[in-house]
C-alpha cells in the first residue's frame, strides 16, 4: 500500500496536487473524524470483551486497527496541517517529529499491506484446517501466535532500520510537508526493490490471489462438493476478509499493476501516469473506510453503538386468587 509522501514526490513537476490540495484537505477530514471514533470504539470492545478478544480470526483485526489507528492520530492530521497551510508546516518541526512521520507514512502503510496479505492466507486455515493446525494450545502457538509475532518483529524493526539508521544520509527540511523528502532508503537499489516489491505488489498479489482462492474454495466446498464446512460458523469471518479485501484491493492492485507494467516493460514508463496520483490519494480512503468495513461485519457489536436501549416491557397479566377448599 503506498504513502501519501509519495504521491508528493511523484507530483513534484507540478506546483498543485491532483486532487487539489483543498480537495484532499476537506474529503480527509469529513472521514477522518467519524472513522478515528470508530476505530476507538472497535478496539475498545475487542480488547476488552474477553470473548472477542479470544477469537483467533479477531486478532489480525486488532493489529489492522491499531495500525488505522496510528495513521488516524499521527499521519493523516500532519499532512492535513501540510495541507490547509498550502505545503507548510505551522507547527516547529524537529528531526524527531519527521523520523515519526516517515515510520508512519512508510512503515505503518507497509505493513498493513503485509497483515492484509497474511489474514487472506491465515483465513484459508481457520476455515479449511482448523483441527489440523489449530486444534491445540501448542498448535495455536506455532501456526497463529508466532506467525503473527515475527511479522509484526520484522515490520518494526525493517522501517526502524531503513529509516532511522540507513545506510545513507536523510536530509530533512522542516518547513514543508513530509519534511521535505523521502526517506534516503529509497535510493539505495536493494532496499527500495525489497521493500516495494516485496512488501508491496507481492503482498498485494498475495492477498488477491488467497481471497480469490477463498471464494472458490467455500463455494466448490458448499455447492460442488456437497460437504459441509459448517457455513453458518464461518460466515461472518469469510464475509468480513473478502469485504476488506474488496476494499483494499479495489485501489492497491490496479496501482501495483500499473507500477509493474512502468518498471518491468521498456518503453512503458508513462503508462498509467495520468491515473496513479488518483490512486495514491485513493489509498487514503482505504485506511479511512476500513473501520466501517470491520464494524459492519460484527453485528454483536451494532447494539452496543446505541445509548440507550428500549427496556423490554413486561406483560401484565391477570392474577386471580382461589379461596382454597376446605
Amino acid at each position: 500500500m503506498e504513502n501519501t509522501s509519495e504521491m508528493l514526490n511523484d507530483t513534484d513537476v507540478n506546483d498543485e496536487l491532483v486532487p487539489s490540495r483543498q480537495v484532499q484537505f476537506w474529503t480527509i477530514l469529513v472521514f477522518e473524524i467519524p472513522s478515528l471514533s470508530c476505530t476507538i470504539y472497535l478496539l475498545y470492545y475487542l480488547l476488552f470483551n474477553k470473548r472477542l478478544r479470544q477469537a483467533l480470526n479477531n486478532h489480525i483485526i486488532i493489529i489492522l486497527l491499531f495500525l488505522v489507528f496510528l495513521v488516524e492520530v499521527i499521519d493523516n492530521p500532519l499532512y492535513l496541517d501540510a495541507f490547509l497551510h498550502n505545503g507548510r508546516n505551522s507547527f516547529h518541526s524537529s528531526r524527531l517529529i519527521c523520523y515519526i512521520w516517515l515510520f508512519v507514512d512508510y512503515g505503518v502503510y507497509g505493513a498493513i499491506t503485509v497483515f492484509l496479505a497474511w489474514a487472506s492466507f491465515e483465513r484459508h486455515i481457520l476455515i479449511f484446517h482448523y483441527n489440523q493446525l489449530l486444534g491445540t494450545k501448542l498448535k495455536r502457538i506455532i501456526f497463529h501466535y508466532i506467525p503473527l509475532g515475527i511479522l509484526s518483529i520484522y515490520m518494526i524493526g525493517f522501517y526502524i532500520g531503513v529509516i532511522v539508521f540507513p545506510p545513507c544520509e536523510n536530509i530533512f527540511d522542516y518547513t514543508i510537508e513530509a519534511c521535505g523528502a523521502s526517506p534516503c532508503y529509497e535510493d539505495v537499489p536493494w532496499l527500495n526493490i525489497w521493500d516495494y516489491w516485496i512488501h508491496g505488489i507481492l503482498c498485494v498479489i498475495i492477498e488477491a490471489v488467497c481471497s480469490i482462492s477463498l471464494l472458490i474454495r467455500i463455494m466448490w466446498k458448499k455447492y460442488c462438493a456437497h460437504q459441509s464446512i459448517h457455513w453458518k460458523k464461518y460466515r461472518k469471518m469469510t464475509i468480513q476478509l473478502l469485504s476488506i479485501s474488496m476494499l483494499s484491493l479495489s485501489i492497491t492492485l490496479p496501482q501495483s499493476l500499473i507500477t509493474a507494467v512502468q518498471q518491468i516493460i521498456p518503453g512503458m514508463e508513462d503508462f498509467g501516469a495520468n491515473v496513479a496520483s488518483y490512486f495514491f490519494y485513493l489509498t487514503t480512503f482505504v485506511v479511512l473506510f476500513l473501520p466501517f468495513v470491520v464494524l459492519g461485519c460484527l453485528s454483536e457489536l451494532w447494539l452496543k453503538s446505541i445509548p440507550f436501549k428500549r427496556r423490554r416491557q413486561r406483560a401484565v397479566v391477570p392474577f386471580m386468587m382461589t379461596a382454597a377448599r376446605r
